[in-house]
């Protein structure tokens, strides 16, 4: 049980409240907040709902409110002068989006883009409310200095990723990585190539020959926008 419910919160809540309670209670800054802090964010907050690929941040413009999600992702990219996009990280439930922070808190444009990936469900802040409560609650503040400092490493980590490892490499983890998120019996991943291209940031051709190569060593089998798992250990050796 977590600190926000233990101290009884909830209960002083208004039934209207309590959705967007259920919300921010996976964020840090929310549950080390006191409860006069919470009822100010709260009473700024507002649900917030978008459909798969719906557009929530454009480079270059300014943010009018930091989200916190509850269902679905937010998919963070940067796109190319040739137009092809590049996966930068997701964020979920109780994950940070520093490029959203940043352009809200500092009042710039954002520096990439986002979208919903999945049905997104969550909570939106102004951004200039979001910013006052900044100023006076210090939790807020390193809830946004420590979201910005672990999400520029993985970031980091991932444009090494695309520039020092192979194609293959990073096509095997991902699918494995997809696969273990199947529920089926054999795991299936229902997904395009074009979808695959975007998170490795690489072009659809080249995912293409690389999942034709895989299916006809027998480690997946490919139907039209789904892959099916045949032998994994074909994958952890193209990682090895």
């Amino acid at each position: 049980m977590d600190a926000v419910a233990r101290d009884g919160f909830v209960e002083t809540l208004e039934q209207e409240q309590r959705p967007l309670h259920d919300v921010l209670q996976h964020y840090g800054f929310y549950q080390n907040s006191t409860p006069s802090q919470r009822v100010e964010l709260l009473a700024v907050a507002s649900p917030v709902s978008a459909a798969d690929g719906q557009s929530l941040l454009e480079a270059g413009y300014s943010c009018r409110d930091v989200l916190f999600v509850s269902d679905g992702q937010l998919r963070v990219y940067v796109t190319g002068e040739s137009g092809r996009e590049v996966t930068l990280y997701h964020a979920g439930r109780g994950e940070s989006c520093p490029v959203n922070l940043s352009a809200a808190l500092m009042g710039i444009g954002a520096f990439a883009d986002a979208s919903a990936c999945g049905e997104l469900n969550g909570v939106a802040i102004a951004a200039d409310r979001f910013r006052r409560i900044a100023e006076s609650n210090p939790d807020v503040r390193d809830y946004v200095l420590n979201a910005t400092v672990l999400r520029f490493g993985e970031i980091i980590t991932r444009v090494r990723e695309i520039t020092t490892r192979r194609v293959d490499q990073r096509l095997a983890e991902y699918l494995l990585r997809r696969f273990a998120e199947s529920a089926d019996s054999p795991p299936v991943v229902e997904v395009t190539q074009q979808a695959i291209a975007t998170e490795l940031g690489t072009a659809r051709e080249v995912v293409s020959r690389r999942l034709q190569e895989l299916d006809s060593t027998g480690a997946v089998r490919l139907l039209r926008g789904r892959i099916i798992l045949e032998n994994q250990r074909v994958l952890h050796r193209i990682i090895d």
